[in-house]
């Protein structure tokens, strides 16, 4: 009888949360349409707000939503914010244009860290060839690993070359599947922010930049960030930045 009872009181509970839940997400979809009227209507502060609020409440944002928040900065001359959200919208799928549209808004601010250079557009065709590009080297991977063991298994003769390319092989994958989250890039938020040459308050001072400038980040230490500036590596508070992910 008490297991019973027990039952519809799990049964209840799970009903309850899940008629909350389906509301929630119906309030969300109503507040998203409200806020896109709003943008149409080129009510822009209220559209906004509203965008803003939503974004904390998602997981995985539209990139629809970072591009209109973009637009409606720029409208404001907000040129900081713009770039953060062109940049979070590029992150959630490169394209050309928004990497020129950055490479303008940068220009025109005499900002670094966004140049057409040749690293810059590397990290474009990986970001978006990545999947194809990690699949098709893991199919060579196994290609080759299947011919070093049926020799093996045939007790033929290897050359340890052969062994040394196939593991420097493994470790070029490994690396790319780590690299995204490696690698970030960040906005510097305030005027006057110091890049250390150590993680450290009391290290060396490699120079000063102001807001608006974009770093590579390559990891960190504690609250400390490792980003490559002007080709050396230098350290900065996390902080400072608005790290795009």
């Amino acid at each position: 009888m008490q297991v019973t009872y027990l039952k519809k009181v799990i049964f209840f509970l799970f009903f309850l949360f899940g008629i909350t839940q389906s509301a929630n997400c119906l309030s969300d979809i109503a507040s998203l349409k409200k806020a896109d009227s709003l943008y149409q209507k080129g009510i822009f502060g209220e559209a906004e707000k509203i965008f803003e609020r939503e974004l904390t409440k998602m997981e995985n944002p539209s990139q629809a939503i970072y591009l209109k928040l973009a637009h409606v900065n720029e409208q404001k001359g907000d040129y900081l914010h713009t770039l953060f959200y062109l940049n979070k919208a590029y992150e959630q799928k490169p394209t050309e244009k928004i990497l020129l549209k950055l490479h303008e808004i940068a220009q025109a601010h005499q900002l670094k860290g966004y140049e057409m250079n040749d690293f810059n557009l590397l990290i474009l065709l990986y970001k978006q060839y990545a999947g194809f590009l990690v699949g098709l080297m893991l199919l060579i991977g196994i290609y080759v690993f299947v011919i070093l063991f049926s020799k093996r298994f045939q007790r033929l003769y290897i050359p340890f070359s052969h062994k040394l390319i196939f593991t420097l092989y493994i470790l070029g994958i490994a690396t790319l599947l780590n690299l995204p989250d490696k690698y970030h890039q960040g906005i510097i938020k305030a005027d006057g922010v110091i890049l250390r040459t150590d993680p450290s308050a009391g290290s060396g001072i490699e120079t000063t930049i102001d807001k608006g400038h974009r770093l590579n980040i390559l990891g960190g230490e504690d609250i400390w960030r490792r980003a490559f500036w002007n080709d050396k590596i230098v350290y900065v508070k996390q902080s400072d930045i608005w790290m795009v992910e």
